[in-house]
């Protein structure tokens, strides 16, 4: 049996209420671009994603919400939400054009976020902040 994967990037009005009604999930990604001097040369923010495995990636947060260190609690209109935040980078050993970012477990893709291109050099330094909000 085929599911097709969970895209908040099909859904024009996809907001954070609709996105948390829905999918009980909201997800938005933070690219900071910097060059070898790390100075900040490019930013990128998305909320534009794909679930691959909703229950994988499920899984992982409730993990990573054990650490009270990725994990914040926020009340919004007397709800509660957990906050879990998961940073990644990468260094560029060549230059190539970027357009995607993702998480993956054991190299399965679990999440990915597609967005417009950046180039990076040879040396750039690429820096993804996941931002994941759930109900408490």
């Amino acid at each position: 049996m085929f599911i097709p994967p969970l895209s908040f990037a099909d859904i024009t009005d996809q907001t954070f209420e609709t996105s948390i009604e829905e999918n009980q999930l909201y997800i938005i990604v933070q690219i900071q671009i910097r060059d070898s001097n790390q100075n900040l040369v490019g930013y990128i923010e998305t909320d534009q994603i794909t679930v691959l495995n909703f229950e994988e990636l499920s899984q992982i947060l409730d993990d990573m919400s054990a650490n009270p260190e990725n994990t914040k609690i926020l009340t919004i209109n007397d709800k509660k939400y957990e906050v879990i935040t998961g940073v990644g980078n990468a260094e560029y050993v060549s230059n190539t054009l970027v357009s995607l970012s993702g998480i993956t477990n054991d190299g399965e893709s679990l999440v990915y976020a597609n967005y417009s291109g950046f180039p990076v050099r040879s040396g750039d330094l690429v820096l993804t902040t996941w931002t994941m909000v759930r109900p408490a």
